[in-house]
């Protein structure tokens, strides 16, 4: 079966998509609650793109990949993130380092 797009799914749901990197975050963090990661990660593209929003979409992409089992993308997110100010997510990116020593950050 093939997997809606987000875009998809919020027109049937709610009726518009959002209109704005901050319409977008929200979504995104709506997903993330409902452990949605995949929709995550596609909500956060407009927000990375934002001054205002790109530091928590950046935080939440990091996990979305995380607990989608992209290692490599999730390392490279996390330190990211911790460069956007995530000081919290260094104890992620250590940790994947721990539990993956032949990942690299490429």
């Amino acid at each position: 079966m093939e997997r809606r797009s987000t875009r998809d799914q919020l027109i049937e749901s709610i009726g518009f998509c959002p209109k704005d990197a901050i319409g977008w975050l929200y979504a995104a963090r709506g997903f993330f609650k409902l452990k949605d990661y995949h929709s995550v990660i596609e909500c956060v593209t407009p927000a990375l793109r934002n001054e205002r929003t790109k530091r928590e979409a950046q935080h939440l992409l990091s996990f979305s990949f995380l607990h989608t089992g992209q290692t490599d993308a999730a390392a490279g997110a996390f330190f990211k993130s911790i460069n956007f100010g995530n000081d919290s997510d260094w104890q992620l990116l250590v940790e994947l380092f721990i539990d993956n020593p032949k990942l690299k950050l490429t």
